[in-house]
């Protein structure tokens, strides 16, 4: 129907109705009004929806290509992962395709009770050391998506990086990999309607989706069911292995992406800090800014995007100290960004995706340290204030509590191998970052499972 008709209807819709009233005030005169009846409230009621059971997919094993002198795209487990987890769950193994024996990624689950939204974290390390790969790998398990982006990686000479789509749910899901990289988005053929069973995980090469791509980017789709997505990456220079990293998803592009948790050991003028950037919708200009201890490090800088093209900047030189990273743009855009500890022997690297933002909240989210060198939380404010940020153990014990100045990055220690639980007096965003000798990694902290607001319901 077009507009013209739509007003017409209207109009007679309104004159009928004038025409009926006129007629009631002629037929009943001054003493019709008392028989009208009155409006009274619908009867209604007030239901708090039954809470779901929270589900968690950790990163899983570190796996390795090309082991196989028969099978140049065979894949076997390089090193287990090794799963800290807070709350009451229920865990088991997802089955790899294949990929045999235990080759897949622990799934988390806590049970709900009634109405109330069980508190569930999880997060997996893992550390290998052979002639093809090493170093050393820590990531959140986290919820499964319907849409995520996947921010890292290479297709170069020298990269062996794996995309990991885990379905820890009981329908299948049929996934769609869109890949931004130097020239525009494509749909590859290897990335299209890929079928992940219920319980399983399948493992693709990304240099499978286009090679020779220093900067690649993915949207992940999933239909059906949603699925944890992750980016397996590594390195090997020459014949020496150059380190490895298990990144998690960013949830969506937004127009402010913050990315904690960038921790510096020492200077590294052989491998600078790097952040990849994409406005998969409209052309854009990003300002980038470093923020310290102490607050911004040195000016802000800006880098120009075009749409669906991905770009990398570096950041400037930084001394040893915890930073995040923020970026705004007046287009959506996604976000990471890559750290090393050098480029030789026994170094390591990795991506830092760009966190989700944790809500004020008195008895806060669950997360969970794995074994790992030096653990620590980086915690950025969202807004123009300070934030008090109290972390206590999931388990009992003293809680520390800080004012995280806002424009800064603040650092609370942390101890591996336990569970916390992080309360906030406002919004904020947060980064378990590791740092040691070899050993490089972060991974945000996500929220948890929001409850549902009640549903009124008119029988």
């Amino acid at each position: 129907m077009t507009r013209s008709a739509n007003l017409r209807t209207a109009a007679r819709y309104t004159a009928g109705g004038a025409i009926a009233v006129v007629a009631l005030v002629v037929v009943g005169g001054g003493v019709a009004l008392g028989w009208m009846p009155r409006t009274a409230p619908a009867p209604s009621v007030s239901v708090a929806p039954v809470a779901a059971d929270a589900v968690l997919t950790c990163p899983g094993p570190l796996l390795a290509l090309a082991r196989d002198a028969h099978s140049a795209s065979g894949i076997s487990v390089a090193s287990g992962e090794d799963v800290t987890a807070g709350g009451a769950l229920r865990r088991d193994v997802l089955a790899t395709t294949g990929v045999p024996g235990e080759s897949g990624p622990t799934r988390l689950e806590a049970p709900a009770t009634g109405r109330t939204v069980p508190a569930a974290a999880g997060a997996a390390s893992a550390t290998v050391t052979a002639e093809d790969l090493a170093g050393f790998a820590a990531a959140a398990c986290t919820p499964a998506l319907m849409e995520s982006w996947l921010v890292g990686g290479s297709t170069s000479t020298g990269a062996a990086d794996l995309v990991l789509l885990a379905n820890p749910g009981k329908v299948t899901a049929t996934v769609d990999l869109t890949f931004y990289g130097v020239d525009g988005p494509r749909h590859p053929g290897a990335g299209s309607r890929i079928i992940v069973a219920p319980g399983t995980q399948q493992v693709l090469p990304l240099a499978g989706l286009g090679f020779g791509d220093e900067a690649p980017i993915l949207r992940v789709t999933a239909t059906g069911a949603p699925v944890r997505a992750a980016l397996q990456s590594s390195i090997v220079r020459g014949l020496t292995p150059g380190g490895v990293d298990q990144e998690g998803a960013i949830a969506a592009a937004a127009t402010t992406q913050v990315i904690p948790g960038v921790r510096v050991t020492a200077p590294t003028p052989d491998a600078p800090a790097v952040v990849r950037l994409l406005a998969p919708t409209g052309a854009t200009t990003a300002t980038v800014t470093v923020l310290g201890a102490r607050g911004a490090v040195g000016s802000a800088m800006t880098v120009p995007l075009k749409a669906g093209a991905p770009v990398e900047a570096s950041l400037p030189a930084l001394a040893p100290g915890s930073y995040t990273v923020v970026v705004t743009a007046d287009q959506p855009v996604v976000a990471a960004v890559w750290q090393a500890t050098g480029t030789g022997a026994g170094d390591d690297f990795a991506w830092i995706p760009a966190a989700p933002q944790l809500a004020p909240a008195v008895d806060g989210s669950l997360f969970a340290v794995p074994a790992g060198p030096s653990p620590a939380l980086v915690v950025t404010p969202a807004g123009k204030d300070a934030v008090a940020v109290s972390v206590a153990p999931a388990d009992g014990g003293t809680a520390t509590t800080v004012s995280a100045a806002a424009g800064r990055a603040t650092v609370v220690p942390l101890a591996a191998g336990r569970a916390y639980r992080i309360a906030l007096d406002g919004a904020a965003y947060a980064a378990v970052a590791f740092a040691g000798d070899g050993a490089l990694a972060s991974y945000p902290v996500w929220p948890q499972n929001a409850a549902s607001a009640p549903v009124v319901v008119y029988p």
